[in-house]
């Protein structure tokens, strides 16, 4: 029997991502998409589409409850951090399977500093961090933070994608930075934390876990960022191009940073890992509930679809598993406008590489 899903964000590169690998799994699938744009839908791949609010609306319950009983639709998989806020707090009213963490797991993930303050109680490697509260408490960040490098890290403590995030040098700098994004985007000082700058490999890593269990794990290591040049910070989350990698002390740091966060681990755990001046790798973000924008690189890669593991775990069926760290080494994810993502061996590329001719 089918399986009627639906996936949020339809039409976004990350949920047309997830879909396109749903569709690659062997399961029986209707897919629905919403958004709270037509112009977004329009780009979707899913079977079927409808509008939804914003997830800050107060009719966005109603209208998605009427939704999945009109469609009898099974299980939703919201795949932005607002929807998967709004969809966990409300997760007893809606009438369908709904797998997220625990709702005091991701309201803890979807406030940086608050993750920060839980990781580094336990012994976590973390970024020290300061947090804002007034523009006075800039300068004390980099007194605090004097000796950890010659530039740190501005960030906001909600959201994702990089938004509001860049290295400076100095207090000036920093103040200039916030100040801009106060005046002209809304985002007040205490939005934002101070932290230790860290200029190390940058890892992504996702997995699936059900009532404790995990289901399966993969990581790449970002090599070069999508459209980085034309960023300030000459950085971002989303990598241009990325390759799998299995590094056992930095998944040693994942699941002990997990097991800090949540004792029972259920649904998505995504993290992001930033190595120091001495090579360790420090958490600087989960990114939880969702799928990463960048998950064919997981769901298509060695023996397990992430996509079909998370499915199969939301309605209670087992999965052949003989190791969850499911990572297929040395594969390649490559990433342009208006092109689909490529997945390549290291051996294809070399192969390329030994074949090239210029005129």
């Amino acid at each position: 029997m089918k399986k009627k899903i639906l996936v949020t964000g339809a039409g976004g590169g990350g949920s047309s991502n997830l879909i396109s690998s749903l569709r690659a799994s062997d399961l029986d699938l209707e897919i629905y998409g919403s958004n709270l744009e037509s112009r977004m839908l329009a780009k979707s791949n899913a079977d079927h589409n409808f509008l939804l609010p914003a997830a800050t609306e107060d009719n966005y319950l109603d209208s998605l409850v009427k939704q999945i009983e009109l469609n009898k639709i099974g299980l939703i998989i919201p795949n932005n951090d607002r929807e998967v806020k709004r969809i966990s707090i409300d997760r007893e009213l809606i009438p369908c399977r709904v797998f997220l963490p625990p709702n005091e797991t991701v309201e803890v993930c979807q406030d940086k500093y608050q993750m920060y303050l839980r990781l580094v109680e336990s012994g976590i490697h973390v970024a020290r961090s300061v947090d804002l509260t007034d523009y006075n408490d800039i300068e004390r960040a980099f007194e605090e933070l004097a000796d950890t490098g010659d530039r740190l890290w501005v960030r906001l403590k909600t959201g994702s994608g990089s938004k509001g995030a860049t290295w400076v040098k100095t207090v000036s700098q920093a103040h200039a930075w916030i100040s801009m994004w106060d005046d002209l985007r809304g985002y007040g000082v205490d939005k934002f934390m101070i932290c230790e700058f860290l200029p190390g490999r940058d890892y992504a890593f996702q997995s699936v876990w059900r009532d404790g269990e995990l289901i399966v794990a993969k990581m790449c290591e970002r090599l070069s960022y999508f459209m980085g040049a034309n960023r300030l910070s000459g950085m971002s989350s989303t990598p241009e191009v990325a390759c799998t990698v299995r590094d056992e002390k930095t998944l040693e740091t994942i699941f002990n940073a997990i097991r800090v966060i949540c004792k029972r681990p259920h649904g998505n755990f995504n993290l992001d890992l930033k190595g120091d001046a001495h090579e360790a790798m420090n958490v600087t973000e989960f990114n939880i509930g969702r799928f990463c924008m960048i998950t064919p690189i997981f769901d298509l890669t060695g023996k397990i679809n992430t996509a079909e593991a998370h499915v199969r775990s939301a309605y209670g069926e087992d999965m052949e598993v003989s190791d969850p760290i499911d990572i297929e080494e040395d594969i390649y994810l490559l990433r342009d406008l208006d092109t689909l993502p490529t997945l390549v061996s290291k051996t294809r590329l070399d192969e390329l590489d030994r074949t090239a001719s210029f005129c």
